[in-house]
């Protein structure tokens, strides 16, 4: 057979639409998570901020659910006036009127608590009075958000327990401390800024504090994670784009500063025994702050869904062993 007719082997066809393969590029290096990429990351955009109802909507579900259960709304009478008489057998002799934050959210609340700290222990004990006053208010945080979850989830107080409570310590402790650091931290720089910058400044720590971390107690009873989860994903739910949460909370800071510091009002004199008035006045604005802790786990709860969850930390390369 000649070199002519000798048939050339042709190379095997490819089958229709494939595509010619392309140098394999090296997959990128994932980046090394720093500590604060779960609390810093950008905003995400998503269904969230859709989802989040409407601030006169979460208003009226949380005022209807504290008025609308007996038993939360009888506790949240009888607190201050048993811890009324725990201040006065303390030694405290007033003024009444400041209780009126006395279950307000942190950081409202930790400022009432460094004030009958000073009070009640003096100059000198407190630091150890201020952390009594913190744990008092953890617990009693944890038990009302357990308590305004359950009637959020199943629309009543039967079969509630404190287990949830009582889980949701560590974040709630955790929230108050936050509170406090912010509290003195805004204090020093507001006393290098001079008193008008200072007030402005000491405002609006407490307006972030309450926008970053409000959230956190809530997450912790409904979704049982741990503190810094907690307060990791309670900053990823206040920053979701268009929720309004930054608004809702400067319309909660200011209006109880600002009625604490208003002069004439009822409680505002030394003294042991309250009138009628203040009475109404402190028991009314506790039960509003309630239903403020109602109106933010309406809120959480119905975007919990959509909240992203945080970055994947890469775990660092092992080391290797020297000869």
């Amino acid at each position: 057979m000649t070199n002519r007719r000798k048939k050339t082997k042709r190379p095997p066809q490819r089958p229709s639409g494939y595509r010619d393969a392309k140098p394999i590029a090296a997959p990128a290096k994932a980046r090394r998570g720093r500590l604060l990429d779960s609390l810093f990351a950008p905003r995400v955009s998503g269904p969230g901020s859709g989802s989040m109802p409407r601030m006169r909507t979460s208003l009226a579900r949380g005022v209807v659910t504290v008025i609308g259960t007996p038993a939360l709304l009888v506790c949240v009478i009888v607190f201050p006036l048993l811890l009324w008489g725990v201040l006065i057998a303390a030694g405290y002799q007033g003024p009444f009127a400041p209780l009126a934050n006395l279950i307000a959210l942190p950081p409202i609340g930790t400022s009432l608590d460094a004030t009958l700290a000073t009070s009640v222990f003096g100059l000198q004990g407190g630091l150890i009075g201020i952390l009594v006053f913190i744990a008092v208010r953890a617990i009693v945080l944890a038990l009302l958000t357990s308590a305004v979850v359950m009637i959020l989830d199943s629309g009543g107080l039967a079969g509630w327990g404190p287990r949830r409570a009582i889980r949701a310590l560590p974040v709630t402790f955790s929230v108050c401390i936050i509170g406090v650091g912010i509290l003195t931290l805004s204090s020093f720089a507001g006393q290098l800024l001079g008193p008008g910058f200072g007030i402005l400044l000491q405002v609006g720590a407490l307006v972030v504090g309450t926008y970053l971390f409000v959230f956190a107690p809530i997450i912790a009873v409904d979704e049982g994670r741990s503190m810094p989860d907690s307060l990791t994903r309670s900053v990823r739910a206040a920053r979701i784009p268009g929720a309004g949460n930054l608004t809702l909370a400067f319309l909660y800071v200011v209006p109880s500063i600002a009625v604490i510091v208003a002069p004439g009002k009822p409680g505002n004199l030394i003294g042991v025994n309250p009138t009628i008035g203040a009475w109404v006045f402190v028991l009314a604005l506790n039960v509003l702050h309630v239903a403020l802790l109602a109106t933010f786990a309406f809120r959480y709860l119905s975007i919990a869904a959509e909240v992203p969850e945080a970055p994947v930390r890469r775990p660092p390369p092992p080391k290797r062993g020297r000869r």
